[in-house]
């Protein structure tokens, strides 16, 4: 459930249909018809959450007890208004001490209630983990059914168009006949083709997002080509500096630095 704050006057901000009444409602309906395994996303990071209202969130959130919480920082994104807003001035983002201190009020706090995080942004209760996401990070394949929607063979991404009606017309008697028709499909689908390189950031950038991090020794067999020497001397490099630590044979971030993942991890990339 997209809750992302029980404060109506953040979700106003956002743009967002729902209060936090309506929130709070919906969840216990979903309880009462016999739902019994029930995620909610909360959003932090952004310059009207104060100390205090992010702690409210966390609170009324735990009250609920969800089986899974995922929450994620505001990112500000092209082509929306709060894009636009931060072009013209009219946004400034909250600053990267305060959102960091957010996201260890985020861990500490639902680590005390009982949740166990097992990823970057996700949360959940002792055997309640996200089975559909750790498809994703394991790099699983999976199909995309409807319009918009992608697919992953383990080597190629596939993305359906958007439009409603070219989904049903591409998927009807005539566009069956027409499929195999050169450059038809194309017209419908868009296909990304991962590289060797492509491949291995992602693996490497999937895995080290998880709290259990990564097993080197899986990720070299799999990766013959990459420089193995180069590459363990910067993961030395990273222990060292205490950005990376070992656990068995994997290599993890450690949860106090899980906030700066992307940077850690970009030091990485082939």
């Amino acid at each position: 459930m997209g809750i992302q704050s029980f404060k109506d006057t953040h979700l106003k901000w956002m743009n967002r249909r729902h209060t936090s009444d309506a929130a709070v409602k919906a969840y216990n309906i979903a309880r009462e018809v016999g739902f019994d395994n029930i995620s909610i996303d909360l959003i932090f990071g952004f310059d009207r959450l104060s100390a205090e209202d992010w702690s409210d969130n966390l609170k009324t959130a735990i009250s609920l007890r969800p089986d899974h919480i995922s929450s994620y920082q505001l990112s500000i994104e092209p082509g929306t208004k709060l894009g636009a807003d931060y072009e013209k001035g009219d946004y400034k983002p909250l600053e990267d001490d305060v959102s960091h201190f957010q996201y260890s009020t985020l861990q500490t706090t639902l680590a005390e209630a009982g949740y166990v995080q097992y990823e970057v942004s996700s949360f959940a209760l002792k055997g309640m983990e996200a089975k559909h996401n750790s498809s994703y990070w394991n790099h699983t394949p999976y199909l995309g059914l409807g319009p918009a929607a992608h697919s992953f063979d383990g080597v190629r991404r596939y993305a359906n168009r958007p439009s409603l009606g070219a989904y049903i017309k591409r998927y009807s008697a005539e566009g069956i006949a027409l499929s195999l028709t050169q450059g038809y499909r194309e017209g419908y689908i868009t296909t990304e083709v991962l590289t060797e390189n492509d491949l291995f950031n992602e693996s490497l950038m999937l895995s080290l997002r998880r709290v259990e991090g990564l097993n080197l020794t899986v990720l070299l067999d799999k990766f013959k080509s990459v420089d193995r020497d180069s590459f363990l001397n910067e993961i030395n490099f990273l222990v060292e500096k205490g950005e990376l630590q070992r656990d068995g044979g994997n290599i993890k971030i450690p949860s106090g630095k899980l906030f700066l993942s992307d940077g850690i991890i970009r030091v990485l990339f082939r």
